[in-house]
């Protein structure tokens, strides 16, 4: 019998649920004898049913975004268990983990994609800012994928995936928002999205805007320097509300089907960031007073320009794809940290990236296909240190430059062969990686002329997954990957500024080699109750080592690989959605991993002993993790329908950074909204975010080992208010 129902959406490894209209509550469907509509994905770099994939994926679709106020990446890391945010003083340097491989030093641990694009630079440590305004959906795969996604893929992959240009209809969204935060200022956002076909069926453009201003809430303290004691004591009222984060964001996408085997693709991309302050101290307590002294001195701004071009052909048996990308990246970061007598410290930081890929999927009449290609990147960055005089203290201006470059090359392919037809399927995948990296400083406080570095790394990465699909409403996968990162550079003005007591001095590396890491993962998704129920669920065991990682002596940072660390975890995803109650659907989401180290190099252990052992948890990755999420929608009236959406996300208590005694808290967050959508276009939402108020320290520095002590809270209470309307 077929059955009217309200289509919601949800985050989880095996179906996502999309509804006509976000922001506000859904339309009522058509009738249909589906209840719960499968998305697709490209994880594989192929187009493939979600619950067909043998890996582990949880997928956000545009209405999960929206009913849940994620509003970028760091965001959504609430929703998704076995992932977390580390070290970072702002927003848009967020630092994300997943399965307990975290971004300490070094080239990323996540593969990052804006479409087919990588978001991708050397020894870059954070995620990109992205605001979510038209986007389809944002692809989280966990474990190593190397294979397919190359360096720096190690712990997962999360691919953020743009609405493409219509070719057919026109489109047009603009949602406008207001905030409020609890004890702070206030903020607002306005989104937009249009979509035109240019030529019919064959040309058109999508223009994609976002702009947020949100309110601070964090005090400054100023601080000068008393003549009386020469202690740098704190001076005049505090500065309120600082700690807001202004982001713009524009993207334009131009999509071209000339013929019915060609496909053109364009994109051009640019984010602004900046966020003020970065950080705070806690001297016995939790009021939120930044590290820095002067306010009008501390801000991050970032910005990013992303250029690309995608040609596809189909010669029916297999499809030639080749991406192009052109990504440049300035940070400029300044601050007058209390630690260093308020001195104004920059840092500018300006890499340039080109890649390109080539490769062939294949769609052959038959049992076996192949993913096979080339990938190339051309990378260079600049970074300048300024730190002002201090006359009085005769102290004078340190000026430190760095520059690198990096050539990598690299061949991967997967082949898949049914050893019974629709039901067995063997996997076997690998890629040859190769990478030649230079480095250069100068620094104006040493009399020497630093020396250069020069070094090739390379690495071999298999990748064996045998799938099994019973029937229609179960697979059993197994899988078996090794992830990699790059090496890396010390420079000698580093190694030189560890104070020659510790026992870091005289081990101090040029060159901190490469990291790998094994997985070993089974898992299954499966239909049951009649289709009422999803299940995903995984077991793994992780083994990582040559850990790339950072041991501090006081505010100094210096590259070491740290050891070697391993340890099981376990992934669960339910979603309910009974036919007896149509427009309800249930989601429960939960990650437990035990992720440690099993042993460490000796000089890092007699350093960094007892704030950092063997058996210490690897930093910024919490024991367990939960994420529990309900939404309803129902008709009001003809002409009103009504949506609510409650969740409920936890993070354990865990280590925050290396060798530190300040610890990530256990928090849970509570977030809530309601809509109505009055006709078919027009839609009004208030919203809740961290209902509880919840202050938990997030991330941060502190002990014996660090100049002062930093810690990172958690965003007060937020209310707010969104309308929307929808061509």
């Amino acid at each position: 019998m077929k059955q009217t129902i309200v289509r919601c959406s949800r985050l989880i490894g095996a179906f996502a649920v999309g509804a006509a209209v976000t922001g506000a509550p859904p339309a009522m469907a058509e009738e249909s004898d589906d209840l719960i509509e499968e998305i697709l994905v490209t994880a594989q770099k192929r187009e493939q049913a979600l619950s067909d994939v043998p890996l582990s994926i949880q997928v956000a679709d545009g209405e999960f975004l929206d009913r849940n106020n994620v509003q970028n990446l760091k965001e959504l890391v609430n929703f998704v268990p076995g992932a977390a945010t580390g070290e970072a003083f702002g927003s848009d340097q967020t630092r994300i983990q997943l399965r307990g491989v975290p971004q300490i030093v070094g080239d990323p641990t996540i593969g990052y994609y804006i479409g087919d694009t990588p978001f991708y630079f050397p020894s870059m440590l954070w995620a990109p800012v992205v605001r979510t305004s038209g986007l389809e959906r944002i692809e989280i795969i966990k474990g190593p994928q190397s294979t397919l996604y190359g360096n720096g893929a190690m712990g997962g992959v999360m691919r953020v995936i743009p609405k493409k240009p219509n070719l057919g209809e026109v489109e047009a969204t603009i949602t406008a928002g207001f905030t409020s935060i609890q004890g702070g200022g206030e903020g607002h956002y306005v989104d937009g999205s249009f979509s035109l076909p240019l030529v019919q069926d064959r040309l058109a453009i999508r223009v994609s805007v976002g702009s947020e201003e949100s309110g601070g809430w964090i005090d400054v303290q100023p601080h000068a320097v008393n003549f009386l004691t020469f202690g740098f004591e704190p001076s005049g009222p505090a500065h309120e509300n600082f700690g807001g984060t202004d982001v713009a964001d524009y993207r334009v996408q131009l999509l071209a089907q000339p013929t019915d085997r060609l496909t053109l693709e364009f994109m051009v991309m640019r984010n602004e960031s900046e966020t003020s302050p970065n950080g705070f101290v806690q001297a016995g307590g939790k009021d939120p007073v930044s590290t820095d002294a002067t306010a009008s001195l501390s801000y991050d701004h970032t910005e990013y320009d992303v250029y690309s071009a995608s040609l596809a052909y189909d010669f029916e048996s297999f499809t030639l794809t080749s991406v192009f990308t052109d990504l440049s990246f300035t940070e400029d970061w300044q601050s007058s940290f209390i630690v260093s007598y308020g001195l104004p410290t920059g840092v500018t930081y300006d890499p340039e990236v080109f890649t390109n890929e080539t490769r062939i999927v294949s769609d052959f009449d038959g049992r076996f296909q192949v993913v096979a290609g080339i990938y190339y990147v051309d990378a260079d960055r600049t970074q300048l240190i300024d730190v002002a005089e201090f006359a009085l203290l005769g102290i004078p201006r340190i000026l430190t430059t760095a520059s690198a470059e990096s050539d990598q090359r690299s061949v991967f392919g997967e082949f898949t062969y049914e050893l019974i037809e629709g039901r067995l399927t063997a996997l076997l995948g690998a890629r040859w990686f190769e990478d030649e990296r230079t480095f250069a400083e100068t620094s104006s406080v040493l009399p020497i002329a630093l020396p250069s570095y020069e070094d090739k790394f390379d690495s071999v990465n298999p990748r064996f997954n045998l799938s099994y699909t019973p029937d229609d409403d179960r697979l059993f996968y197994f899988n078996v990957a090794k992830g990699f990162r790059s090496g890396l550079f010390n420079g000698l003005s580093t190694c030189l500024s560890i104070p020659p007591a510790s026992p870091l001095a005289a081990a101090c590396p040029e060159t901190v080699d490469t990291d790998e890491l094994w997985s070993y993962e089974v898992g299954t998704k499966q239909t049951l109750a009649e289709g009422d129920l999803v299940l995903d669920a995984s077991v793994y065991y992780q083994d990582w080592n040559d850990v790339q990682g950072a041991a501090r002596i006081g505010s100094i940072s210096t590259s070491f690989q740290l050891g070697s660390a391993d340890g099981f975890g376990v992934d669960v995803g339910v979603i309910w959605t009974p036919q007896t109650v149509p427009g309800l659907n249930v989601m429960l989401t939960a990650n437990w991993n035990n992720m440690e180290f099993s042993s460490l190099e000796p000089t890092i252990e007699n350093a960094m002993s007892p704030h950092f052992t063997e058996g210490d948890g690897v930093p910024g990755t919490p024991d367990f993790s939960a994420s529990f999420g309900v939404n309803y929608g129902r008709q009001l009236s003809p002409n009103l329908l009504g949506d609510l959406t409650l969740s409920w996300n936890h993070k354990a208590e865990h280590v925050a950074s290396v060798g530190s005694t300040v610890v990530a808290e256990s928090r849970s967050y509570v977030n809530a909204r309601f809509g109505v959508l009055i006709g078919d276009r027009f839609g009004v939402s208030v919203f809740g975010n961290n209902l509880t108020d919840e202050d938990a320290v997030v991330s941060g520095q502190g002990g014996p080992l660090y100049a002062a002590e930093v810690r990172v809270l958690e965003r007060p209470r937020e209310f707010g208010v969104e309308i929307r309307y929808e061509l």
